[in-house]
Parts: C-alpha cells; structure tokens; sequence
C-alpha cells in the first residue's frame, strides 16, 4: 500500500497541472484536438505514474500488431490493465470502460481526453450506441480500440477465463478490422496492498492478428470462441510461466505462481 500512496505523492503536482492546462479542454464533447496529439499527452502522464507504481513491463509480439488501426481484445485481470497499453504502444490506442470510472476524480477526464467511451454493463441500449460509436470509430480508422470481452475482471489469476461476451466483437467484424488478441498479466499485483516490492513485473504480448478474411463468414459467437481459446492458451501455457519465473528473479523468493490474490 505504500508504494501506491507514494506514487500518489510524486504525481500530484504533474496531476494539477495537467488537469488545468490540457485535460479539462480535451475531454470536452466538441473537442477537435488530433487523436496523435492527445494520445501523446496521455502517454506521457500515464508512463509517468507507470514508472512511480514501479511497474516492470515485458512487452511481446510488437511485430503482431498492423499497421494501420486494429482492435485488441484483451482478458482483464486488474483495474490497472489499461495502463500497460500505454507502456507498450507509441501509436494510438484507447478504451471501452465501464460507466463508474467515468466518475473516478483525473482518470474518468483522462479517458475522455484520450476519446474512450463509458458502457453501461444494465443498460442494453446505451451498451449497443456505445458498440456502435466504436464501430463508426474503426470504420473512419481514427484509432485502434481496446476492449475487455469478459466484461469484468477476473480476480482467480489461476482460473479460466471469464466468457467472451461475443457482441464486444462485432464493432471490428461490421468494419473489417483487424483483431489482435492480446494477453496482459501482473497489474493486478501493482494495487494489491500486501505487496511491497522493490518493482512489479507486468506483462503483455500481442498475438497473431485475426484479419477480416480469416472470420468472414464467422459468427461473432465463433469469433469471440476463437479468440478466448487463443488467449487462454498463451495464458495458461507461456505468461505463467514467465510471470513465475520473472517473479522468483527480481522480488519474492518464495513466490508460486498459484497463489491467488
């Protein structure tokens, strides 16, 4: 807990300073500021309170990512999972988020000076106009978005993941986007008030994109099936092990990678 309040500490005046001089402008509705302007902003304050939370990020499969705009489908295991995003990606990237981190003091302004879009897990129709948003998004190829299929997070690092909820694919298949799965481990460590380590490794890979010719004629149920498989595969049979291992070098001796948090 104390490696959090800490970074609390060192980020507060870059936090005020940031709030006043960019962010209150940027997350305004008729803002016209550029997205590679206003991701590079972002970027900066959030590698910043990276680095002060002593995040260690292991950063695979770059290679894996397209070049132009695409949609990562991630499994969610922490709050703080959207910030190694940040720390992996220069080109532009933001985020479906649930409805009650809009209300969150710096971080709801912070997704919406990086044009992310809030989704209401009980209210169908406001769920489907924010798919749609995202849909319109990646048609224009204004930027590549991140979206968490298991809808929650799963607290059990050990167990299966969560069902894919198969509508969060369907904004990338109607666009012909590109969809990167990609695995993300350890944040969830970064926020756990137990822990106290001298840094906290963290983890993300970017697996073999899934290219609008390789799902046509798909469903979003054998997409969304699809893309879980590969996740929970790399997840279950790599990440672990690497986490174990990275653990066991730089922090906890005693470590073992079936500990639950």
């Amino acid at each position: 807990m104390w490696h959090i309040i800490k970074a609390a500490l060192l980020m507060l005046p870059r936090i005020l300073i940031s709030y006043f001089a960019w962010m209150l402008s940027y997350s305004k509705k008729n803002s016209n500021v550029p997205v590679e302007k206003r991701y590079k902003k972002v970027r900066r304050i959030i590698t910043k309170a990276t680095h002060a939370l002593k995040y260690d990020t292991l950063v695979e499969g770059k290679e894996n990512i397209p070049d132009d705009v695409c949609c990562f489908i991630s499994n969610h295991m922490g709050a703080a999972d959207p910030l190694i995003y940040f720390d992996a990606l220069d080109k532009p990237v933001t985020f479906v988020a649930k409805k009650e981190i809009e209300k969150l003091p710096f971080v709801g302004r912070v997704f919406k000076s990086d044009l992310g879009l809030f989704l209401d897990r009980e209210d169908l129709k406001q769920s489907l106009k924010v798919m749609m948003k995202v849909q319109d998004s990646l048609a224009r190829k204004e930027i590549s978005w991140v979206i968490f299929p298991e809808g929650t997070r799963n607290k059990d690092q050990m167990g299966l993941l969560l069902s894919f909820h198969h509508g969060t694919f369907r904004p990338a298949m109607k666009s012909k986007t590109p969809i990167v799965p990609t695995v993300v481990f350890g944040s969830f460590r970064t926020l756990y008030k137990h822990h106290n380590y001298k840094k906290y490794p963290t983890y993300i890979k970017f697996l073999k994109p899934i290219y609008p010719e390789e799902y046509e004629g798909l469903t979003t149920e054998q997409v969304a099936k699809m893309v879980q498989s590969r996740i929970q595969a790399e997840l279950t049979f790599v990440t672990r092990k690497i986490d174990q291992k990275r653990m066991l070098e730089l922090n906890d001796k005693h470590y073992r990678f079936n500990r639950v948090y």
